[in-house]
């Protein structure tokens, strides 16, 4: 067992934990990161297609005032290209194709207006709710006592199509089905995205979406990792923290950590997992055991072109009543204005219930399904001879178990919310579900992280003055 001492102790490399790091350092603390995964980037990730190419399978884009994501991407030497939006929107509902641009679909003129209504009534709601102290919110124990999928099935959304269109876009934003999210957790995220509320999570030309050139997210965090040079080990576990007036032990699977401080950065489930001496008070442990991540399957599908620019569509496509959710266009950018990327690839997902039936299936029955799906909305059959198809089931990674974010279902807010930013003692809290701003996002995750490293810096005080 490797012994290693350091100012403190981050758990985890993820973005969270990655920009922790790398803040530390930069004030002239020393750091040990522990990761558990054999790589870097925790639900930031790559895999190889057959011709050698890499696409990312977890986060990927960055959008409009992420300015923390992008400051990091030049710092580590990568650019940007625009997300390709031109062209409508595929809608596919009750077996019929349309299209639109913007946030709403063609669902007849009361649908919109419903739809309309509900996202604003949404939006008045998350006004209400303080950043940061959604327990806080005035009614906050009667909007934590309902879900959002019962909000959209109330008279509050009396249009089918546009509860249609609702359950499809919040579903995919948090990974599950909406009757497991609490109406105010839901606002976390809504108050998170700024004036525009979901609608910086639904509408990409509100975002203005990018992909990170050069290897993706991915890189980013491949490029941050080897800075940290020795201080980072990974395929190393987090089993236990212990603690006491002079500092903590991090015990790792092949190191073990004596720091100032600790910053535990993994997702709520699995930093829940940690044995912690002494124990954590109540809320912490209740809080971390009641934010599940919801399920989410994605399949990139790469193509000799990307074919459905031709057709005069986006790559974006939504069907509510299928198993597959959405798609969207994560081709490589091209060689120049005019001419086609070298190769077209699709991003496209199932989440909650969904995900769980098609991960359970023969995965050749499921290859034909996913696929006849995408011919079906694109109503083309070049959709479903693909040149290369790669799976993700993000809830059957060990040091993941579920989707891009965690969640907060009824109830937990108002009773073990206050919990979500406080220390216990000297571990602190970190990662994309702790942020107040872009929580959610990789920028959340990197704002979280050097939120953390602050908060410690000022406790350990200045760089001679000892922990």
């Amino acid at each position: 067992m490797e012994q290693r001492e350091a100012d403190v102790c981050v758990v985890g490399a993820g973005f969270a934990g990655l920009a922790a790091a790398r803040y530390l350092r930069g004030q002239g603390r020393s750091v040990v990161v522990l990761e558990a995964r054999d790589r870097v980037g925790g639900r930031v990730w790559d895999k190889t297609l057959r011709d050698g190419s890499q696409v990312s399978v977890g986060g990927t884009w960055l959008g409009r005032d992420q300015s923390r994501m992008f400051d990091l991407v030049g710092k580590v030497g990568l650019g940007v290209y625009p997300q390709y939006d031109e062209g409508g929107v595929v809608l596919r509902l009750d077996g019929r194709n349309s299209r639109f641009e913007g946030l709403l679909p063609d669902i007849g003129l009361w649908g919109q207006l419903t739809l309309g209504g509900a996202l604003a009534q949404l939006g008045w709601i998350a006004d209400t709710v303080p950043p940061g102290r959604p327990w806080e919110a005035p009614g906050a124990r009667d909007l934590d006592a309902q879900t959002l999928g019962a909000w959209i099935s109330s008279c509050a959304v009396p249009s089918e199509n546009a509860r249609h269109m609702l359950r499809a876009g919040l579903g995919l934003a948090f990974s599950t089905d909406l009757s497991t999210v609490s109406l105010l957790g839901s606002m976390v995220l809504a108050r998170s995205g700024g004036r525009d509320g979901f609608g910086y999570y639904l509408d990409a030309t509100i975002t203005e979406t990018h992909l990170i050139d050069g290897g993706g997210s991915p890189e980013v965090a491949r490029r941050l990792g080897v800075e940290l040079g020795d201080a980072l080990h990974t395929s190393c576990p987090v089993r236990r923290i212990s603690q006491s007036d002079g500092g903590v032990e991090v015990s790792g699977d092949a190191v073990t950590v004596r720091a100032g401080y600790a910053i535990v950065t993994a997702p709520p489930v699995l930093a829940g997992q940690i044995e912690y001496d002494p124990v954590l008070p109540d809320a912490h442990s209740q809080l971390m055991r009641q934010m599940p991540a919801g399920a989410i399957f994605r399949v990139i599908t790469q193509y000799e072109t990307p074919f459905w620019r031709r057709k005069g569509m986006s790559g974006q496509t939504v069907a509510p009543q299928s198993p597959v959710l959405a798609s969207i266009d994560q081709s490589p950018p091209s060689p120049t204005a005019w001419e086609m990327p070298p190769r077209g690839v699709l991003s496209s997902y199932a989440v909650g219930p969904h995900a769980a039936e098609l991960a359970a299936m023969d995965p050749e029955r499921r290859r034909q399904v996913w696929l006849g799906e995408l011919a079906a909305r694109f109503d083309d059959p070049a959709a479903a001879r693909p040149l290369d198809y790669c799976e993700t089931d993000w809830s059957a990674e060990r040091w993941s178990l579920g989707g891009m974010i965690s969640h907060f279902p009824p109830g937990v807010l108002t009773s073990y919310g206050h919990a979500l930013h406080e220390p216990f003692r000297r571990v602190h809290w970190a990662g994309t579900e702790r942020a107040t701003l872009m929580h959610g996002l990789m920028e959340g995750a990197v704002r979280s992280g050097e939120q953390a490293a602050q908060d410690v810096i000022r406790k350990l005080g200045p760089p001679d003055a000892g922990s």
